[in-house]
């Protein structure tokens, strides 16, 4: 997931913005509905807008999703895609996980599934570092692609033997160094924003090292041990999907504990209404969501949330207040993780950690 689009899209606030969301299969025979699904999906934005819109100025909106839709490879997709358009923005985004079905206008694009995809850890680069190359994996769960672009695979240009305890001189180590700092400035250089998760992997004196020189230490998530140079990206990826789907357990569990402290020390907001006005006050540092929770609203006075929205103009409508809210959160510098529904049933499925 790309975190510099998620910021860049997040960015836009002017009516119509179009997000069309649809499920999608991976695998023959089932991708072949994958056309089916998308071709109704535009019919479906194109009616809205028309109604919306009118004919006249909703043809160069229309016209922009039809182009974007044909773009799209029914054969390669992943659980679920995103296409967002509006005057200046025509994106496509393939989700590594089911999404909703549905087609929304409004001031803003629905990122709800992009911040969800990056927050919730299945989605991270494994950087596989032995003494004469590096190879950069992208990984959804336990679903591995090696990368062969933007310098990758990295050679060596040192001529180096294996690392072994008896062969470990000041020259050589430099040599190494040198190669690290290499592999971690052209990562950063060409992946830092789209992802905060990077597995490395590699005998434990190389990963010490590469940790050592690089320059941004806290996106290194988890390191999996061992000589993987004969290792298929298959097989790599299944071994660093089994660390972070614990690493992941761990966190959201660690989360559910510190809303519970947070109630303790009256520094919590709990239920969609508070999270909304203590985000917009800058307040939150942490908000916790259950995954599929959902709920539409709309923007009253004095920074209060409408929840029913029988009598309010469909406009001014927001398809999804906890997206906005999750968009809010991230803008003022907190972060957003999400649980398992359920997690969060006393706290009315959303509940915020105040900074103050």
């Amino acid at each position: 997931m790309d975190k510099k689009l998620l910021k860049s899209l997040m960015e836009v606030k002017e009516y119509p913005c179009v997000s069309i969301l649809l499920p999608t299969h991976r695998t023959a025979p089932e991708n072949q509905k994958n056309a089916i699904r998308l071709k109704k999906m535009v019919r479906e934005a194109t009616e809205k807008l028309e109604q919306e819109l009118g004919k006249r100025d909703a043809k160069p909106l229309i016209e922009k999703i039809k182009e974007l839709a044909a773009k799209v490879d029914i054969s390669r997709t992943l659980d679920g895609l995103v296409l967002y358009v509006n005057k200046d923005v025509s994106k496509m985004v393939d989700i590594p996980f089911r999404v909703r079905e549905r087609v929304i206008i409004d001031k803003t694009f629905a990122t709800r599934d992009l911040i969800k995809g990056i927050n919730r850890g299945t989605s991270y680069f494994v950087l596989d570092l032995s003494l004469h190359r590096a190879r950069l994996l992208s990984c959804h769960r336990d679903h591995a692609t090696e990368i062969n672009e933007n310098g990758f695979p990295m050679q060596s240009e040192f001529e180096m033997l294996e690392l072994n305890p008896t062969d470990f001189s000041r020259e050589k180590k430099k040599q190494i160094r040198e190669f690290f700092n290499k592999v971690d400035k052209t990562f950063l250089a060409n992946y830092k924003f789209e992802s905060n998760k990077l597995v490395i992997a590699g005998v434990q004196k190389n990963l010490a090292l590469f940790k050592e020189v690089a320059d941004v230490k806290n996106i290194i998530y988890e390191q999996l041990e061992g000589n993987y140079e004969t290792t298929s990206a298959h097989d790599v990826g299944k071994k660093a999907w089994e660390l972070v789907r614990e690493k992941n357990n761990k966190e959201r569990h660690e989360a559910l504990n510190e809303v519970q402290k947070a109630l303790g020390l009256q520094k919590l907001a709990t239920g969609i209404s508070e999270a909304w006005r203590f985000a917009n006050e800058g307040r939150i540092n942490l908000l916790v969501v259950e995954e599929d929770y959902h709920v539409s609203a709309a923007e009253g006075e004095n920074n209060n949330l409408i929840l029913d929205i029988s009598d309010v103009d469909e406009k001014n409508i927001m398809p999804d207040a906890v997206d906005e809210v999750a968009e809010v959160v991230l803008e003022k510098g907190g972060s957003v993780i999400f649980v398992d529904n359920g997690s969060l049933g006393k706290y009315n499925k959303i509940a915020g950690i105040l900074r103050y």
